[in-house]
């Protein structure tokens, strides 16, 4: 957890001021049963009722200064603790937009939640504690035992024999207890994980009716979570009977010790009602220690955690305002002979491409589902690393390129394109923040979408429900149309961004691609239609990663099998494809 501290920047003097005004509060604390103890003893016993009021002013008068030191102090702690959970959420939220997408894998997004959400509340919560109780408890231990000897020497000596051996009691338990904690938030990364599997794909589920499978699937989950939570409270638990029985016992020890002394007429009565109080606080302060190093693990386990994302090697997340320099003389895109395996040890998604792409030309790539299209181009974009030859974007290898001067040559429409909570106007400035109501416009119809945009209520203002959820896949790519369209790039990519439009939509769609509509000049479009890719200047068959055939319409019917037999699957025209 200490290796988070750099996240209390801008709190660091919360977080001095917190525990030192906690240490004044237990300073106060340490007085009062000594002064109690001279009340009895001087002012009850011998009848002096100024006295007693002389001392009950002081006593209200600590009170009142330890209340003001306590409050304070919550104060400065809560202030730290909330400062710095708010450092760290932020630095994992930027650290997360800033990954590539094999770190995001590696993680996985359920745990990158979980991560950010829970790990970080419990973070910040330990650290509220370990500021409150640092030097509070401590010094209330040792404040107790020097004062217990100002009373007694002899019992401050049973005091300081006293401390370890109740102390081990509670570390055994935390100790045991200790390993079921990132068990606890394994199981709450795999509960994220299946839940979110399971809401996004609800419909599936009942389609194929398998809801009591999962609800199954779910238990089993939840019941090992629940098991490894009983186990490690079940262990935790063991603290308050052996917090009961200490105490109790301790208590009967004084007694006994101090009664003696009290014969003897070593001690008087408030003598011993102070040894209590201090045996007391002794003990309150050993059972919050250990409830302390309690949350301190478990807050230790979420910071190891967190620290694994923070300090995972990732593109850093640079937006300088800069602009990819670009080799004039050099293709726009260009492979050569790429390779690519998602696992490392695993077969290639991508073998051996190589192909050229020059600027105001228009690629189509084709192949069957699984073929490596959209793998294709998150190489192009960056996304993932080639894992052998290079990708060039104007000459230059896109590994070596600021990711965010790269990403602002594209604009993409997803293969499942994804709507933001906000109006439609805010998700189709996604793609250009300064676009005017007129290039809005000029974008929703070149994708169509003003057929059903300003019929909705309130138009540009209509309220878009996360992911889209309250329009259909149709209108949902219609809008990531516009909004690729609305874009200032340099390259429109479409992945199969038509896939859920009817032919005459997507027919009017793509004129207005193939000619000089767009603010790109240079497009890639992806698709599993002929007819999407039928008219561009270029034609890439991929199948099983490999690229089958290169060239136009025309040149493929020739010379490409896998081509061909897409072509007639589609249109049937056989005469054509032969012709």
């Amino acid at each position: 957890m200490f290796g988070l501290v750099r996240y209390l920047k801008g709190y660091r003097a919360c977080a001095v001021l917190g525990p030192l005004l906690k240490f004044l509060e237990a300073l106060m604390e340490t007085f009062v049963p000594f002064i109690m103890s001279d009340i009895i003893d001087v002012g009850i016993n011998t009848g002096d009722t100024a006295y007693v009021f002389r001392r009950g002013l002081l006593l209200v008068f600590i009170a009142v200064l330890g209340w003001i030191f306590s409050l304070s102090a919550q104060y400065f702690n809560a202030r730290a603790s909330m400062g710095f959970g708010l450092n760290l959420r932020n630095a994992l939220f930027d650290k997360i937009l800033s990954m590539d997408m094999e770190t995001v894998d590696r993680f996985s997004i359920p745990s990158l939640i979980t991560r950010t959400t829970t790990d970080v509340v419990r973070s910040q919560t330990g650290l509220n504690m370990f500021l409150r109780l640092i030097l509070r408890n401590p010094f209330i231990v040792l404040g107790a035992i020097i004062m217990s000897g100002i009373i007694n020497v002899k019992v401050m000596i049973f005091y300081i024999i006293l401390v370890p051996v109740i102390s081990l009691g509670f570390f055994l338990t935390i100790k045991f207890a200790r390993p079921f904690y990132n068990k606890i938030q394994q199981g709450i990364d795999r509960i994220t994980s299946f839940c979110r599997e399971n809401i996004i794909g609800v419909r599936s589920v009942r389609a194929f009716g398998i809801q009591e499978d999962e609800r199954k699937h779910f238990e089993n989950e939840t019941d090992e979570l629940f098991e490894n939570q009983v186990k490690a409270d079940r262990i935790a638990a063991l603290n308050t009977p052996i917090n009961t029985l200490l105490v109790n016992g301790c208590v009967i020890l004084v007694l006994v010790i101090g009664s003696s002394f009290v014969n003897d007429g070593r001690l008087l009565n408030g003598s011993i009602i102070a040894l209590v109080n201090y045996l007391f606080q002794i003990l309150l302060a050993v059972e919050r220690t250990a409830t302390l190093i309690d949350a301190f693990n478990k807050a230790n386990v979420s910071s190891k955690r967190i620290k694994e994302v923070l300090d995972s090697e990732s593109p850093e997340h640079l937006d300088n305002g800069s602009e990819l320099e670009i080799d004039a003389n050099a293709p726009l895109v260009e492979f050569k002979n790429v390779s690519f395996s998602y696992d490392k040890n695993g077969s290639c998604a991508l073998s051996d491409i190589s192909f050229t792409l020059n600027e105001g030309q228009t690629l189509g790539i084709i192949g069957g589902t699984g073929s490596g299209k959209s793998t294709l181009l998150s190489l192009l974009q960056g996304i993932y690393p080639a894992t052998e030859g290079s990708v060039l974007i104007g000459g230059k290898d896109v590994k070596e390129a600021d990711p965010v001067a790269l990403r602002k040559m594209f604009s993409v429409v997803q293969q499942k394109p994804m709507l933001f909570s906000g109006t439609i106007r805010d998700n189709i400035k996604f793609g250009n923040p300064e676009a005017a109501d007129e290039e809005i416009d000029r974008a929703l119809k070149a994708s169509v979408a003003d057929e059903f945009v300003y019929d909705k209520e309130g138009g540009l203002n209509f309220s878009v429900e996360y992911g889209g959820r309250n329009l259909s896949g149709g209108q949902k790519q219609r809008l990531a149309l516009a909004r690729a369209f609305v874009r200032l790039a340099d390259i429109l990519v479409l992945d199969d961004a038509t896939s859920a439009l009817d032919y005459v939509t997507e027919s009017k769609i793509r004129r207005y691609v193939t000619g000089q509509g767009t603010n790109s000049k240079t497009k890639v479009i992806v698709s599993q239609r002929i007819s999407a890719v039928l008219l561009c200047d270029r034609i890439i068959v991929l199948e099983d990663g490999c690229v089958k055939g290169s060239g136009t319409h025309e040149e493929l019917l020739e010379s490409c099998d896998t081509y061909k037999e897409i072509y007639l699957s589609q249109t049937g025209d056989l005469e054509e494809a032969e012709s």
